[in-house]
């Protein structure tokens, strides 16, 4: 009957469970039906006077993770979400010139971003290059503070258009001191505001995130001015999203969207969905120890889990090979014939479940071993594997005995 009570003071009250101790969580989602109102602040106010240290972890009615990083009560850093990679690839662009000069392709750059993916992260990888890029003074302290206060008031903007949202508080009190912090309530202000600016444009039903893409070139190119239909051909082609183009077009989001609601009134141009962009970084196709060996291999989005397999299989004396662009992995695969491979099953543009059919149609592959990596084993995805021609399937997180197991069962004779 306590544990009812506590259940029902949780769900109903839920600024009054917020877990101060290492390590602990509350028990039960507390639940926004309207993100964008006062109980925000209200619980903001709390974190920050009970000098909060940890995450929240947001979801948002479609199911996407965010998660808000606090030290002492201040907010330090946003991750997840929706575009994460566009989010900060962007932002990085507007606001440092130097590494928008030097592109994210510079070995330089490619470097740091390798370097902070092979660490063990408090935060997260994209944190770690920003700190990493601050102590080598490519970016100055003040243009770190802005590159996350501009996450950051983006992720809480999305949790602010969604119309029911939860969240998960963990304490976590082994945060170091970090470079730059935020007061929760300055960041709130901002974000109610970008919000409501929004929402009274005319394209206030839609979202940011969105993407702009030409109808009929054809057409455009009749009712509208030689001048116009250059810049608009130039910069939209429906891979970008509104808030790409502001930092392309070097204009203000809402003057951006102005410009173009006439268009769109016309039917010349739609607003779509689209996906995220890879992570920066082109992981490297390592070479097999031995050529004569056995050859294991990995397509995954997040290139941490790549490098951990690697890591694992190379000091078992196998080959590997590796990619985080799922359109690409299948023709990969074909012309080096893996043994085993490792499919993560939740990936932009092409899934686990169509990346195992296309590999089980390649003569060469008919025999190898995939296994489908997941974020939960249930029995929709035990049926479908068997289905898409999957050998097994294992959970995340991973783990090096995991990757040991799944080794000794499906390639017994060493390399």
């Amino acid at each position: 009957m306590a544990h009812a009570n506590k259940e029902k003071t949780t769900i109903s009250s839920p600024l009054t469970t917020v877990p101060m101790t290492q390590g602990t969580q509350n028990p039960y989602p507390m639940c926004f039906t309207n993100f964008a109102t006062s109980q925000q602040a209200t619980l903001f106010q709390k974190l920050k006077n009970n000098r909060f240290s940890g995450q929240l972890c947001w979801q948002n009615s479609q199911g996407q993770e965010s998660n808000i990083y606090w030290y002492l009560g201040r907010i330090i850093y946003a991750i997840g979400g929706i575009h994460p990679v566009r989010r900060w690839t962007r932002t990085v662009t507007k606001i440092c010139p130097k590494i928008k000069t030097i592109g994210f392709k510079a070995v330089s750059i490619q470097q740091d971003i390798a370097a902070a993916l092979r660490q063990n992260h408090t935060i997260s990888w994209d944190y770690d290059v920003l700190c990493s890029w601050f102590k080598q003074q490519k970016i100055d302290r003040t243009q770190l503070s802005e590159i996350i206060a501009n996450i950051v008031t983006e992720v809480l903007f999305d949790l602010m258009t969604d119309k029911q949202v939860t969240c998960h508080f963990y304490a976590n009190k082994s945060f170091s001191s970090p470079i730059v912090f935020f007061d929760p309530q300055e960041i709130i202000v901002a974000t109610w505001e970008s919000w409501q600016n929004w929402h009274r444009s005319i394209l206030g039903d839609h979202s940011p995130n969105e993407a702009p893409i030409i109808k009929s070139v054809e057409e455009l190119k009749k009712r509208t001015s030689l001048k116009t239909y250059q810049v608009l051909t130039q910069y939209i082609d429906g891979n970008k999203s509104l808030r790409d183009l502001s930092i392309d077009m070097n204009q203000d989001l809402l003057g951006l969207t102005s410009s173009l609601m006439l268009y769109i009134e016309l039917g010349l141009i739609g607003l779509v969905e689209i996906e995220d962009l890879p992570q920066p970084l082109a992981l490297p196709q390592t070479q097999t120890i031995n050529t004569q060996g056995k050859l294991i291999a990995c397509v995954d989005d997040d290139l941490r889990i790549c490098q951990f397999i690697k890591e694992v299989v190379n000091a078992e004396g196998y080959g590997f090979i590796g990619i985080n662009d799922s359109i690409k992995a299948t023709p990969l695969f074909a012309a080096h014939k893996p043994n085993l491979i490792f499919v993560n099953l939740e990936m932009p543009r092409v899934d686990g479940w169509e990346i195992c059919r296309r590999l089980r149609k390649i003569s060469s592959l008919e025999t190898s071993t995939i296994i489908l990596l997941v974020d939960k084993e249930g029995m929709f995805e035990r049926l479908q594997s068997k289905v898409v021609g999957c050998s097994a399937l294992i959970s995340k997180p991973l783990n090096r005995q995991q990757i040991l197991n799944v080794i000794t069962k499906y390639l017994p004779h060493s390399a």
